[in-house]
């Protein structure tokens, strides 16, 4: 299967946070858990201190913006969603296009000079979402916009990169 595509802002920010996901898979609560924990014991010490200088305020707003980064990586896609659109302009990505090839071995990207050949056995993590499936493997992340594909190509995308 051939096509050819380009990574639009919002593809580009989707394929990031099933990035962000993908790699955190299992360990995003319990380490979004412990931070805030972290942040209340602040909080805690904080308020318990019998000192009338600036370090229990400073401890408190610490405490505060511990608890704030524990709660925020557990929606990963409102928060960092957000901050990977701004990344977006410095990436590059803005109006280059792509030709991608797939078959059972893996996938084969070329564009801006480059050639990308990822066998389906060094892909590390791949994900998808509504609008992307996205690929890490060799060094680098993949993102295939599911505009660019037809119906029979995405189930097509899917069953080869599910059997692998």
């Amino acid at each position: 299967m051939q096509f050819d595509y380009e990574i639009t802002v919002e593809e580009y920010a989707a394929g990031q946070v099933l990035y962000y996901k993908a790699s955190n898979k299992g360990r995003g609560v319990k380490s979004s858990l412990i931070v805030a924990l972290f942040g209340l014991l602040c909080i805690l010490v904080a308020v318990f201190c019998r000192t009338s200088d600036w370090a229990p305020i400073l401890l408190f707003l610490a405490g505060s913006a511990f608890i704030y980064g524990g709660i925020v990586t557990l929606f990963p896609t409102r928060h960092y969603g957000k901050r990977y659109r701004k990344f977006y302009e410095h990436s590059g990505l803005a109006g280059m296009s792509f030709h991608a090839e797939v078959d059972e071995n893996g996938f084969s990207v070329s564009g801006n000079g480059c050639t990308w050949l990822v066998p389906w056995t060094e892909v590390q993590w791949k994900s998808e979402d509504k609008s992307v499936f996205m690929f890490s493997g060799r060094g680098g992340m993949f993102i295939f916009g599911k505009k660019y594909l037809t119906g029979d190509q995405q189930q097509q995308f899917h069953q080869l990169a599910a059997t692998q």
